[in-house]
């Protein structure tokens, strides 16, 4: 005689003590240590979504199933998630000797369902915490791409959307639930934790929220006013307080100076030092500024030019060579030539004649 199946809504609602029985009763009667071992899984993604305690679920019948049932891919793809149900590393040293041919395979193995378990086995919020019933509501795609809806009571309020995303991905990865031949859960569509509100999750298979919480969590997207830090008012601060909180922001090599120096120094540049002490007046907390301090050297005045060598080339000129002396000679001549031919007298006579 064929052992019935166990259906989601056994899985999904049945007591803990119940479920036991029927997990156990159900591989005492098939030895189908492949599907009973998906069972359990669908018992760990309640157990991570819900407030009820799964914890340590049918330990004894997972050691037998990993210890001693025949090896199969089922097992090998499954067995990680079971880890904390071996307290003796000699027993658990065993199940990956028997299921894997080396530690490299049992590592690939591990690291494709290592996300799911971080979220997996994160803690719930205890019920005596819990504000209301709430309820997971979610859509999946089946094996021919018919959408149809799956929801699960005692669910966590503050389960985030990364959560929610593994738990249910772990759970499309299982075989056991069919209807009319066809696989259930394949694709996951959309998910919600809903009470009298809606609070949406997840959207055609994106992850709503970005945030990953490991731990219970109040989300709160904002602020309110009253969380909010106030604003420090400086007003109830004395000018000393005031003035101890400015130089204990200054950066180094920064140092409080008067303000209305530098005004002063701008009108007084042409009095002398004793004029501009009776006008400064002894600084106070209202009226520093920050300056950078200088480093101090010494000023070095350039040395003097003497007299000769400024004026060296002021009224330098080129000497006249041999060529340009005889040129102005024979000129000279020529001048002098002219004025004995007395060419220049008669012009002068001339002049005087037409003047009578």
């Amino acid at each position: 005689m064929q052992t019935k199946p166990l259906s989601q809504i056994t899985l999904f609602t049945m007591g803990r003590a119940n479920l036991e029985k029927r997990l156990a009763k159900f591989y005492e009667d098939s030895s189908d240590a492949d599907s009973t071992l998906q069972y359990l899984v669908a018992v760990l993604v309640r157990q991570c979504l819900c407030i009820s305690d799964f914890s340590d679920f049918c330990g004894d019948l997972v050691r037998e199933i990993l210890l001693f049932a025949e090896p199969s891919d089922v097992l090998r793809k499954l067995a990680p998630l079971f880890r904390a149900s071996f307290t003796s590393g000699k027993e658990w040293e065993t199940v990956t000797r028997r299921l894997y041919k080396n530690k490299n395979e049992y590592h690939r193995y591990n690291n494709r369902v290592s996300d799911n378990k971080k979220y997996l086995f994160s803690s719930t919020t205890p019920p005596e915490k819990m504000d209301g019933q709430y309820k997971v509501v979610s859509t999946f795609e089946d094996a021919v791409g018919k959408i149809h809806t799956w929801s699960l009571r005692d669910a966590d309020s503050k389960s985030s959307g990364m959560k929610i995303d593994a738990a249910l991905e772990l759970l499309s990865s299982l075989t056991i639930f069919e209807k009319d031949g066809i696989r259930r859960f394949v694709k996951l569509e959309n998910s919600d934790i809903f009470n009298c509100t809606r609070y949406p999750k997840v959207r055609h298979g994106v992850v709503l929220e970005t945030s990953d919480q490991n731990s219970v969590v109040e989300e709160s997207p904002s602020q309110t006013p009253a969380q909010q830090p106030a604003a420090f008012d400086f007003s109830n601060l004395s000018d000393a307080e005031k003035l101890a909180l400015v130089k204990m922001l200054l950066p180094e090599g920064m140092v409080l100076t008067d303000a209305r120096m530098t005004e002063l120094g701008d009108e007084t540049k042409s009095e002398s030092p004793v004029t501009i002490e009776q006008k400064a007046e002894p600084n106070s907390a209202g009226s520093t500024s920050a300056v950078k301090e200088k480093p101090k050297a010494e000023s070095k005045k350039p040395a003097e030019i003497p007299v000769h060598k400024k004026n060296s080339y002021s009224n330098y000129q080129k000497p006249k060579s041999e060529k340009q002396k005889k040129r102005e000679e024979k000129d000279d001549l020529m001048m002098k030539r002219e004025k004995g031919k007395g060419g220049v007298g008669k012009k002068k006579d001339r002049k005087r004649n037409r003047r009578k």
